[in-house]
């Protein structure tokens, strides 16, 4: 895994195996920092390809979204059997008490799809947002099915999994140096911008 790079100042090429890129190696003049940015990141992504989790969330939870949507939509229409915690209701109903959580969870599942496939820095948020709303969910349906022991059970059934999705996403060595590289991506395309509009300028 290597970067080669043309030193603009002398005109020769230096090549690195790992960050920081700082200097040329023929001349040891400061390489711009577009160059520097641009090199660093494509060494990061050279070792921190797309973890395995991600690639097959960015394959289902487009589809799971869409079908959670389309549960909404239909919902006014009555267009399929409807019941909140076990119970039977109408689409309105159905849309009342739980289309909000309905919605959030398939518009989140859908936005982390598209995301994770165009490789965004953000694409851990909606994930987070998808357990926030399962979470918000559990709360509201435990309530009014029996109060709060029905609520606090409810919640206790997904402390681990929100628990485990937080560890994969913003600890787990592998993914953690994924984003990272995302980040240096975005950083170096910021810069790129940047110097695009001053040389136009």
């Amino acid at each position: 895994m290597s970067v080669a790079l043309i030193c603009p100042h002398c005109g020769s090429s230096t090549t690195f195996l790992r960050a920081p890129v700082t200097v040329c190696s023929e001349c040891q003049a400061a390489l711009p920092e577009v160059l520097r940015l641009s090199a660093e990141a494509s060494l990061a992504r050279q070792k921190a390809d797309r973890p395995l989790l991600l690639t097959i969330g960015m394959y289902v939870a487009p589809g799971f979204g869409a079908l959670l949507l389309l549960q909404v939509v239909l919902a006014p229409f009555n267009g399929g059997e409807y019941s909140i915690n076990g119970e039977s209701v109408s689409g309105l109903e159905f849309l009342e008490h739980a289309g909000p959580v309905f919605a959030v969870i398939g518009a989140s599942s859908i936005a982390a799809g598209y995301a994770i496939w165009r490789n965004r820095t953000w694409s851990r948020w909606p994930m987070l947002a998808f357990w926030i709303a399962q979470l918000a969910g559990a709360i509201g349906f435990g309530l009014a099915a029996g109060g709060v022991g029905k609520a606090a059970a409810a919640v206790s059934g997904l402390l681990l999994p929100i628990v485990v999705a937080w560890w994969y996403l913003f600890e787990k060595e592998n993914v953690v140096e994924y984003y990272s590289a995302l980040d240096k991506e975005a950083k170096a395309q910021v810069a790129r911008i940047a110097a695009a509009r001053r040389d136009g300028a």
